[in-house]
């Protein structure tokens, strides 16, 4: 497996943050609107208004700038999430997990962009270290719903008879379609999140929070 190359080099971290920031802002659009192959460093730079050369001097190649943009991007989704739970340490699973997919949610609204990088790296074959970067972001679930199944389990919320390896499966498929229909209509399947209103979302966050319920409280 390969080592995940992502950090530039100190000569980026030398730049006004203003522009390390646009750099980056502009990379991840063009990242985002055309994939991995087909995004042009000569558009980057040209509408970063740097010189070809100097981007080299602040990562080695295409790939590590992309590493570097994806990173970031599993930055934002743990603070995101850490965000999402930090005020509902004492509630149950399901009002967490509620939490969470409306972190996903806002996550969607506030950085598209980055989402869509992430859909690529899905679905797309010619993405660089692509297993590697699955595999890194497939851990997120298990490491913060891990832990708030067990604790499911021991407070009564959870049935006790699902693992909660199979429990965190279970909610992250759901929630992962969900937001992917969120994000893109044409992945959707008909539900059509993106034409909700405000009220009409809240029913569909509460009915998966309510299904997943029925699934994994206790019986009886």
């Amino acid at each position: 497996m390969h080592t995940l190359s992502a950090n530039p080099k100190n000569t980026f971290f030398n730049l006004p943050a203003e522009k390390r920031q646009r750099i980056i802002s502009i990379a991840v659009e063009e990242f985002a609107a055309n994939g991995y192959q087909k995004a042009s460093l000569n558009n980057v730079v040209k509408r970063s208004g740097i010189a070809k050369g100097s981007l080299y001097q602040y990562f080695e190649n295409k790939e590590g700038l992309f590493l570097h943009i994806f990173e970031s991007f599993t930055e934002l989704v743990k603070g995101s999430a850490n965000a999402a739970l930090a005020t509902l340490q004492a509630a149950d699973f399901f009002a967490q997990l509620e939490a969470i997919i409306w972190a996903g949610i806002s996550f969607i609204d506030t950085h598209p962009e980055y989402f869509q990088i992430y859909l690529r790296v899905l679905f797309e074959q010619d993405v660089p270290q692509r297993e590697e970067l699955v595999s890194r972001v497939r851990l997120f679930p298990l490491e913060y719903m891990g832990p708030l199944c067990e604790a499911g389990q021991v407070n009564g919320s959870i049935r006790g008879d699902v693992e909660p390896v199979m429990a965190v499966f279970i909610v992250d498929a759901a929630l992962e379609r969900f937001l992917q229909a969120y994000a893109k209509p044409y992945l959707d399947s008909g539900l059509g999140l993106v034409e909700k209103d405000e009220e009409q979302l809240q029913e569909a966050v509460a009915t998966l929070t309510m299904v997943l319920r029925a699934g994994l409280a206790p019986l009886g």
